[in-house]
């Protein structure tokens, strides 16, 4: 199957971050590292995306597996429905590798947040801000720890009186869309910011205000809409 690099539950837009699961993928597990990112990895040669114009696109690999790959789906994609083909890997000597085509609607929108547990769900890959008033000064706050086996939870975050903090969403599939906003514990708020992160093709910064009327809600859910279309849901703690 073909999904959201974000979440499996959430589909796939242009200009996204994509995952493939399967068997016979690579030949063995790499990361690509910094982009530009290469067309063929761990022994996967190259994927392929047919859109719905019939544009044939080569479709860059960040991390390669045998059982998933992760890749760019390219600005320029149409929406609509589209294949994705790539070859079997680790078959007998002598045996073509046959090609292997995975049907997928590309969305116009398609928002998916990520988690820490890599899953799409859980406490959220997220990043906080404290402003200090009236300098602006800016104070990084705790969204998540971690333990040594890798397991991660939700820091609360105190919201302040006179300082507030500013939550950046780390997402894929939410910039085509042109409204925005985030959903926590139930209220929704608009987004001040929604677009690209600069320095990742595909990667999507959203960011929101913590209002004070969200003090005390401790453990919520939070969901970003994009164009009515909804994310996955994730998770933090306010005190």
């Amino acid at each position: 199957i073909a999904v959201s690099a974000a979440s499996p539950q959430v589909g796939v837009a242009p200009d996204s971050l994509a995952s493939i699961y399967g068997s016979q993928l690579a030949l063995e597990t790499a990361s690509a590292g910094n982009p530009p990112w290469p067309a063929s990895l761990g022994g996967m040669p190259g994927v392929f995306l047919i859109d719905s114009t019939g544009h044939n696109w080569t479709l860059p690999l960040l991390f390669a597996s045998p059982s998933q790959m992760n890749l760019w789906i390219p600005a320029g994609v149409a929406t609509g429905q589209a294949n994705v083909e790539f070859p079997f890997t680790n078959v007998p000597p002598r045996v073509t590798a046959a090609l292997r085509i995975v049907p997928v609607n590309i969305q116009k929108v398609a928002p998916g947040i990520f988690t820490m547990n890599g899953a799409g769900t859980g406490v959220v890959a997220a990043t906080a801000v404290r402003i200090a008033l009236p300098n602006g000064t800016q104070f990084p706050v705790e969204v998540f720890t971690c333990d040594s086996t890798g397991a991660c939870s939700a820091v609360p975050i105190d919201t302040g009186l006179d300082t507030p903090v500013y939550l950046s969403l780390y997402g894929t599939g939410i910039r085509g869309a042109s409204t925005v906003t985030v959903t926590i514990g139930g209220q929704t708020f608009p987004a001040s910011y929604a677009g690209p992160q600069p320095s990742i093709p595909g990667l999507d910064q959203v960011n929101v205000g913590l209002s004070l009327n969200l003090r005390g809600a401790g453990p919520v859910n939070i969901i970003v809409t994009a164009d009515g279309v909804s994310s996955n849901v994730g998770q933090i703690d306010i005190r």
